[in-house]
């Protein structure tokens, strides 16, 4: 398969490798997550993800919703659910099977969170499923 010379170039000039074949996360992307998202860790895994992954592959339990879909559900979240869901917890997922991942942008922390719990995990009564972005992918993308 062939492309334009032109968007070639612009498909090289976006990819994040280095030699190491480890993808490169700039400053300047964290500075982005930070800015938009509230994140507070420059360092989490969530910024190094949604900076390569346009469309998130399969893993173990529910779809990962895409960058522009967690900032598309935050804006609904943050107008329907309780107050600090859509802003300090985002969204990874639908809510399709009676719950969602939640991302905690502060402490770098994954919930999974059943519908009508959001106010449990607003107010800390729920267990992380995870202590970092890391982990959750880590347990995520594990071979079963």
């Amino acid at each position: 398969m062939h492309l334009p010379e032109e968007a070639e170039e612009a498909l090289r000039s976006n990819v994040k490798l280095c030699f190491d074949s480890k993808f490169v996360v700039t400053e300047e992307d964290a500075k982005w997550f930070q800015k938009n998202l509230g994140l507070g860790d420059p360092n989490s895994a969530f910024v190094g993800f949604y900076t390569i992954t346009a469309f998130p592959p399969a893993g173990n339990g529910a779809e990962l919703l895409t960058l522009e879909s967690i900032l598309e559900n935050s804006v609904e979240d943050v107008k329907e659910l309780p107050q600090g869901v859509g802003t300090r917890f985002v969204r990874l997922t639908s809510f399709e099977g009676g719950g969602a991942y939640y991302f905690d942008v502060e402490a770098d922390k994954v919930y999974d969170v059943a519908w009508g719990e959001e106010s449990e995990l607003v107010n800390g009564r729920l267990s992380p499923l995870a202590e970092c972005f890391f982990d959750f992918l880590a347990k995520y993308y594990k071979k079963t």
